[in-house]
């Protein structure tokens, strides 16, 4: 069985109309009459209606949930490129750490600088108290008794 040409309703292009007026929309009994004057009794034209209207619905439904897929998935692609980007700036940072081997030698060479300079500081406090009393008893006024 063929199928039967959509109508296409499109408003009259006459003078008259004023700019800004919506096109009237058939009615149901308008579409269901057109398919019945293409030969289509009751029923079928009534099925024809129902699958032009749902059509036309998903077509809509569509069309409104594109923007919001293609804005999700801009979303999305910009939110993983800042986290590879925070993933990159992490591993930079991690590469530029010492790794096992130089951090034990790190405490090896801190810990003996640490017990030397332990050693070595009664030897420097003792000088410098030694100094202080020198200058102190050359600058002591002498008392004359």
């Amino acid at each position: 069985m063929e199928q039967p040409a959509t109508p296409n309703f499109t408003p009259s292009k006459d003078n008259n109309s004023i700019k800004g007026t919506k096109k009237k929309l058939p009615t149901p009994q308008e579409l269901i009459s057109h398919y019945q004057s293409q030969g289509l009794d009751s029923q079928e034209a009534s099925i024809k209606v129902i699958e032009d209207l749902q059509n036309v619905l998903f077509r809509v439904i569509a069309s409104n949930n594109r923007g919001k897929k293609d804005k999700l998935v801009g979303e999305a692609s910009r939110k993983i490129d800042t986290v590879n980007t925070r993933l990159a700036v992490v591993d930079m940072k991690l590469d530029s750490k010492p790794g096992y081997a130089e951090t034990f030698a790190i405490g090896v060479a801190s810990a003996s600088a640490f017990r030397g300079v332990g050693a070595v500081w009664p030897h420097v406090v003792g000088g410098m108290a030694q100094i202080w009393n020198a200058v102190r008893t050359v600058t002591k006024p002498t008392s004359s008794s």
